[in-house]
């Protein structure tokens, strides 16, 4: 029996553990893999951390979570995030550009618009730019080390008298007032439950007779040669916006950038490489590095996978089931979940213990989905 018990160990399941664990709550985090494992969304050395979206309730928790990480950081003694700044540009029209401008100035972010002349004579060796782009850079943004986040979190969560038990897969979830967990390995029961298990969200959901139309995607992770060594050190982290594709500057791997597209192959979590034949989202991305950075060798040394859970209007879901608040889940959060999970967490931890939220999550309801909640369910 246990107080407060999470499904899901990759990082919004550690993030919400982990602020249970400082309230005293003793919770249990259920992973059904070995820790660490690279199955899921949540490894890989690097992250993007940027206030730069087009809505701004992901501005604002952006912000906070990089006051949680730097937190998490003085807990564990371990530098986590790297001020590499952000450059986002994009063609016309220049809308989501605009908002997502428009979004990091309300924040207060440090931000400004610079010309395509000035970006190019900057950036000359390594980017090429189109004369009808727009170009601004997020100065206070960078990038998050991943896999030391997880191994931070779990560390803190044992210290704060959590438990974390891997390879053990949950088989099934019987709702009430108190609720039964089911796995491989036993039984558990507990007050509070919250579900996180990403890509696996549906398997846990739909037995309870919700049908939110998540998709997984499998994303391939490239990382490619600078042509001449160390020349992408102190560039900044890019997104285009237009092209949905992303850029870090070099740091997991010597002498490699990593360059990623948002578009990916559609996948079943549990048979993700099956699809490995379809490699249609490299080529996409050799023909885009090709084209824009000259100063990258333009087939990628290194290729990695990993998935995202991604809802039609790519939001997050941040829900409970019905007539069950002491069950809440968060899911589908569309390749963005990474970077706010410390304040995604700990709302997910307010919701299921029925406090105050912290943040007005309604616009991420599950309702805005028709069809997502049966008529036995309602």
């Amino acid at each position: 029996m246990y107080d407060c018990l999470v499904i899901g160990g990759g990082v919004v399941g550690s993030s919400a553990a982990y602020h249970l664990a400082k309230k005293g709550k003793e919770p249990l985090l259920l992973e059904q893999f070995s820790l660490p494992h690279t199955r899921g969304s949540s490894h890989g050395a690097t992250r993007l951390l940027r206030s730069s979206y087009e809505d701004s309730l992901y501005s604002h928790m952006t912000v906070e979570a990089l006051q949680l990480w730097k937190r998490l950081e003085e807990e564990s003694d371990t530098q986590l995030f790297r001020n590499t700044g952000v450059m986002v540009f994009g063609e016309p029209p220049h809308d989501i550009f605009e908002r997502s401008f428009s979004s990091v100035q309300t924040v207060g972010w440090d931000c400004r618009e610079i010309n395509i002349e000035e970006a190019t004579e900057r950036y000359l060796s390594l980017m090429k730019f189109s004369p009808s782009e727009r170009v601004y850079m997020e100065y206070d943004a960078g990038t998050l080390r991943a896999d030391k986040a997880l191994a931070c979190l779990r560390e803190q969560i044992r210290k704060f008298g959590g438990h974390i038990q891997d390879e053990e897969k949950v088989t099934g979830i019987i709702p009430g007032r108190i609720v039964t967990v089911n796995t491989n390995k036993g039984t558990y029961q507990t007050n509070h439950l919250i579900i996180t298990p990403g890509a696996w969200i549906s398997q846990l959901l739909e037995p309870q007779g919700l049908k939110i139309p998540f998709i997984v995607k499998r994303i391939s992770l490239c990382y490619w040669k600078e042509n001449v060594p160390g020349a992408t050190k102190d560039m900044p982290a890019f997104i285009d916006i237009t092209k949905e594709t992303y850029g870090l500057p070099s740091s997991e791997y010597s002498g490699l950038m990593k360059i990623c597209t948002d578009r990916g192959v559609e996948t079943n979590p549990d048979c993700r490489d099956d699809c490995m034949d379809d490699k249609s989202d490299v080529e996409y991305l050799c023909s885009y590095v090709k084209e824009r950075l000259p100063g990258l060798n333009c087939k990628p040394s290194i290729v990695e996978s990993c998935m995202y859970t991604l809802t039609p209007d790519e939001n997050f879901v941040l829900d409970s089931i019905p007539e069950y608040p002491n069950i809440v889940f968060g899911a589908g959060f569309s390749g963005h979940g990474f970077k706010m999970s410390p304040v995604i967490g700990r709302i997910l931890g307010e919701m299921v213990l029925g406090e105050k939220l912290s943040y007005d999550v309604s616009s991420l309801s599950m309702k805005r989905f028709p069809g997502a909640v049966s008529s036995s369910n309602v």
